[in-house]
């Protein structure tokens, strides 16, 4: 059995980036930059007005005052897009929009709050620094200025600023295909009135919608009966169709482990069995060629733990992304929780900010098959597998799950 840690870092070791592929700027939402992006030319181009107001010689206003109001002649009034050229002489100014081209000659724009326009002059009764209200051309990016890294992954932000460069499309990595297999003799559909013996198959349900959450379309949702035939089937064809197979049932280190020899039949090398976590020790990880094979306990508590903490990592540096793991934060633990050392245990929590530090309470509730308290969870607390108690008041480190800022 290994440590949760040596789990993850096995699992990052072994997964690939997948291809890159050249798409267009609007449709890489979601995707990962697979090449560096660099400005193509100086930002802003040339140097512009940051405000609507007047543009002027900094000297000609430098003692301009209630007392000692300063008028000056209007030459030109530029609007935003207007590229002529004008020169400002000294004792002139010219009205300018926000964006627009300011004249050569001047060297500050001053407010319209300011001044007081009267035909073809204003009175000015305020001075400005020299440079205030410009943005001189190569402020922000200077042309062949990295930009953007390979892993950046693409946001409505991105997206933009991909624009505003003049990028049409770009080079990302393309996502993976996964497939899902549920298995257990037990599970029925959702549609399905309850029967005794029976759980309705809520894995499927969350593996599908997490996936979609995280950006990924699932390839294949399958459910499999314990029989032998049917899974090796299953899986093999998933093997075929997918970059990363995820299994759920049927991994245990009883009598009922199924999967172990449809994995080993179909040439699966296997990396790790058993985890030293709770909940749920054995989880299944091993690879064929470059694709991975995640066998995951039949718990769906256990599924949805292990789906973020594990195999989503893999998912998105298969991706290319170079942030793949849950955003952490440190948080006061509002009451005792305690257990056995030896293992880590990823408790499911409620995370808010009060006053002025992040707090969290942990549900009581948290047995494997209780989906009720992870349906009301907004992050993972982590019980270090060193520790048997954690008190009421302790710093403890907190893992906000995708949906917490929804």
């Amino acid at each position: 059995m290994i440590s949760f840690q040596q789990a993850l870092e096995k699992v990052i070791s072994k997964t690939p980036k997948l291809a890159s592929d050249v798409m267009g700027t609007k449709q890489a939402l979601g995707y990962a930059l697979a090449k560096p992006v660099v400005a193509l030319e100086d930002h802003p181009m040339y140097d512009l007005s940051a405000i609507d107001g007047y543009a002027v010689y900094q000297s000609d206003i430098a003692n301009a005052s209630d007392e000692n109001v300063v008028d000056l002649k209007i030459v030109a009034k530029i609007p935003a897009g207007d590229h002529k050229k004008i020169r400002l002489e000294p004792g002139t100014t010219a009205l300018v929009m926000t964006g627009a081209k300011v004249p050569e000659g001047c060297d500050a724009v001053l407010s319209l709050d300011y001044v007081q326009t009267k035909g073809e002059r204003v009175s000015i009764r305020k001075s400005v620094e020299r440079g205030e209200n410009i943005r001189f051309k190569g402020s922000e990016l200077r042309k062949d200025d990295g930009v953007l890294e390979p892993g950046n992954y693409i946001t409505p932000g991105t997206v933009a600023m991909l624009a505003a460069l003049g990028y049409p499309s770009v080079i990302i990595h393309k996502k993976p295909r996964v497939a899902v297999v549920t298995t257990g003799d037990e599970l029925i559909d959702i549609s399905q009135p309850a029967v005794e013996g029976k759980v309705r198959d809520s894995n499927a349900f969350f593996l599908e919608s997490a996936l979609q959450k995280a950006g990924v379309e699932s390839h294949m949702i399958e459910r499999v009966p314990d029989e032998a035939k049917l899974l090796l089937y299953a899986v093999s064809k998933s093997i075929e169709s997918a970059d990363i197979i995820i299994v759920t049932g049927g991994v245990s280190v009883a009598e009922y482990n199924v999967m172990e020899p449809i994995f080993s039949e179909l040439g699966v090398e296997q990396h790790f069995w058993e985890v030293a976590i709770n909940p749920n020790k054995p989880v299944f990880f091993g690879t064929i060629g470059n694709k991975l094979v995640f066998g995951l306990p039949g718990n769906p508590v256990a599924v949805g733990m292990l789906f973020y903490e594990l195999v989503l990592p893999s998912i998105l540096t298969m991706m290319g992304r170079r942030a793949v793991y849950l955003q952490r934060v440190h948080a006061n633990l509002e009451s005792t929780l305690s257990k056995r050392s030896g293992r880590l245990e990823f408790i499911r929590g409620y995370l808010s900010w009060i006053g002025d530090t992040w707090s969290v309470v942990p549900f009581m509730k948290q047995e494997s098959h209780m989906m009720s308290t992870f349906a009301k969870s907004n992050c993972i607390i982590v019980f270090p597998e060193s520790k048997k108690i954690m008190e009421k008041g302790e710093k403890v480190e907190v893992h906000l799950l995708p949906w917490f800022y929804d």
